[in-house]
């Protein structure tokens, strides 16, 4: 289990806002948090899936049209538990060796 410490808590008013017409649970700076699934986006940003907070999935627009997932949170948030940078690219061979991917489900 690859754990992490968030370093970044702060969100934008609107995100919050979204999150919390959606029941979102957003990760606390200074707390430790177990990595669920690690997921790269369209847009070409990683963000974590955390064992300690489960969210509803809400309603995201991609590149290929709206759909409907838990929200993930941006790699940049967290660090090492010693706070080092994480390294994106092991984490994501990590994870796609030992999970399978976060299902994708459309909007109608």
């Amino acid at each position: 289990m690859t754990e992490v410490l968030c370093i970044n808590g702060t969100f934008a008013a609107d995100v919050l806002e979204f999150y919390a017409v959606h029941g979102v649970q957003i990760p606390e700076k200074d707390k430790i948090y177990t990595v669920r699934n690690v997921i790269r986006h369209t847009n070409f940003k990683t963000g974590f899936l955390l064992n300690e907070i489960q969210n509803p999935e809400v309603p995201i627009g991609t590149a290929f049209g709206l759909i409907s997932r838990e929200p993930t949170f941006d790699i940049k948030r967290f660090t090492t538990l010693l706070g080092d940078q994480l390294e994106e690219k092991e984490l994501i061979k990590e994870f796609e060796t030992s999970k399978e991917p976060e299902p994708k489900t459309p909007l109608f």
